[in-house]
């Protein structure tokens, strides 16, 4: 090509255009192994976004009074070592106390973060709920007196007369403590009480805090109103 073609040659016939780059395809989303146990764990929420375990924050009074209410009988009467019952309730009381404090506080935290603030009434419900493990310790209490009491009973009547029944009836149902077939030790009472006093300081607490949460949403609406547009 001579100089004077070269010249008047079109210059996007001499230079050709930069090739464009394809832009990058995103790799596929990793989907998260183990799904189906994070969420039976209630590490991930369930696929409808509900909580996982949203029901145990209603039963988990319910399910801990009915394990007081029999199982604490049945350690009486198992005929365990002094050992042994004092591991079950080390291992009792570690898993209880927080399972029972903490879906109680969720069930609080649930109704914040769900209409942002809470009912009175609702709040009522969940105390009057969390009350169960009272009722599970007096029912293994009651089943404990009435096996004493027909126990010593039957020690005395019928092959006694009504004076002589009178006369030793306190020895008597002294010695029914320790001869009953349904004993409770040191063990089982620990279990009572701890029961007892773990409930009512639970309840205190979710009570204030859920006082404090109903009285401050309707504070922050009153402010967010007082705000100029």
């Amino acid at each position: 090509m001579s100089d004077t073609e070269s010249h008047n040659a079109d210059p996007q016939q001499i230079i050709p255009p930069a090739p464009q780059q394809a832009a990058p395809v995103p790799a596929p989303a990793r989907a998260p192994r183990f799904v189906k146990l994070r969420i039976a764990l209630g590490i991930l929420p369930e696929p409808d976004g509900r909580p996982s375990y949203i029901w145990l924050e209603r039963w988990d009074a319910f399910i801990v009074a009915i394990v007081i209410a029999f199982g604490v009988p049945l350690l009486g009467y198992s005929g365990f070592t002094l050992e042994t019952k004092w591991i079950i309730a080390c291992v009792w009381a570690m898993v209880w106390s927080p399972f029972f404090f903490y879906f109680e506080g969720r069930e609080l935290v649930g109704q914040m973060m769900g209409r942002g603030a809470i009912k009175q009434e609702q709040l009522s419900e969940q105390q009057n709920t969390a009350q169960d493990p009272f009722f599970g310790v007096i029912f293994a209490g009651v089943i404990w007196l009435i096996v004493w009491a027909v126990h010593v009973a039957l020690q005395k009547w019928p092959s006694e007369t009504t004076v002589e029944f009178v006369s030793g009836l306190f020895s008597t149902m002294y010695d029914g403590l320790w001869t009953t077939p349904l004993p409770y030790g040191v063990v089982e009472w620990l279990i009572l009480i701890q029961a007892l006093v773990v409930t009512k300081y639970t309840n205190y607490i979710t009570y204030n805090t859920g006082i404090t949460f109903s009285k401050a949403a309707p504070m922050g609406e009153r402010t967010e109103r007082r705000e100029p547009r």
